[in-house]
């Protein structure tokens, strides 16, 4: 059995296949959403490349799945799943959220599996996990992705939310600057409007009345300028807030792993952020947040290799679509 493995974000589809038995992710390939029209002309473009036959499609996408309707909320792509998996003449197909692949790719934190690989995150903090606990997996991207992982016996279950668009909440008079500023526009401030990419260009945009795009804004931070770092600092204590605020609801005792395409590209930047500061300081539960340990995530296939194991973990499989 082929099957084509897909981690479709706001900006990016990654892609790539798995044959038979074999765990191995064969031609790994990063493509633009924004050069295909739609998800259909992407996924033929890979597989007349690799010149595939496909028997299964796994799909993990950056929006809610209620269904098989398919709408990425930072990009132009919309589809039915079903109809995409039909037009390829796969046998079954298997939907899940983007972030639930993210959260699988680190089941070994609750599974103390050690045949998995463990390279592909770093401590930021060691704390004292209770693995009996969930882990909570958030990040930002184009959006703001959370997920969490529940241990369930010798497997785990993923609790699948929309964690990105809770209200954000500011903790300091600059982030109620930039509050004020995009309720202007917007009306509701989620708190993926501050903790992503488009984010990050908003809080540059208010604080210095400039446009640049997230990853100039990156590379001036990196580079040590000023306003990029004051604009970065900002995301990354917010996104502290967010953490702690899911990780308080969740009990996630066994650890916050931090994922998505932006924080391991601004990594060097992490320990002066206070990010690590801002997940602690909350009142009568500090101490509890602060025995949590903290890792980040650099694995830029995570959502590939979560998606695959989303294959063949029991509760997930429960929801495979034969076409």
């Amino acid at each position: 059995m082929t099957r084509l493995i897909a981690d479709i974000g706001g900006t990016s589809v990654r892609l790539a296949h798995q044959h038979g038995d074999d765990d191995a992710l064969c031609d790994p390939a990063v493509l633009a959403c924004a050069d295909f029209a739609t998800v259909d002309d992407a996924f033929a473009d890979y597989c007349a490349k690799h010149k595939l036959e496909i028997d299964m499609l796994c799909l993990a996408v950056a929006g809610p799945v209620t269904g098989p309707q398919v709408d990425i909320t930072n990009n132009h792509w919309q589809f039915d799943a079903g109809k995409v998996a039909a037009a390829m003449n796969v046998r079954a197909y298997l939907l899940i959220n983007d972030f639930t692949a993210q959260a699988m790719a680190h089941r070994d934190l609750l599974q103390q599996d050690r045949s998995l690989p463990t390279n592909h995150r770093q401590i930021l903090r060691g704390g004292t996990p209770d693995h009996s606990t969930p882990l909570l997996v958030i990040g930002p991207g184009t959006g703001l992705g959370v997920a969490a992982l529940v241990p369930a016996g010798d497997a785990v279950q993923v609790i699948e939310g929309e964690g990105g668009h809770v209200s954000y909440a500011p903790r300091n008079p600059a982030e109620e600057i930039i509050l004020a500023h995009l309720a202007k526009k917007l009306g509701h401030v989620s708190a993926e409007r501050i903790v992503s990419g488009p984010g990050l260009e908003s809080i540059y945009h208010c604080q210095t009345g400039n446009h640049r795009p997230a990853p100039d804004i990156g590379a001036l931070a990196l580079a040590g300028d000023e306003a990029g770092l004051a604009a970065v600092r900002l995301m990354l204590q917010s996104l502290g807030t967010v953490a702690a605020n899911a990780a308080l609801s969740l009990g996630a005792r066994a650890g916050v792993v931090i994922a998505g395409g932006i924080a391991g590209k601004l990594s060097a930047l992490l320990g002066d952020s206070g990010l690590i500061d801002r997940f602690d300081d909350h009142g009568r539960r500090g101490p509890y947040l602060h025995s949590m340990p903290l890792y980040l995530s650099v694995d830029p296939l995570a959502g590939l290799r979560g998606a695959a194991a989303a294959i063949d973990n029991r509760y997930l499989a429960r929801r495979i679509i034969l076409v």
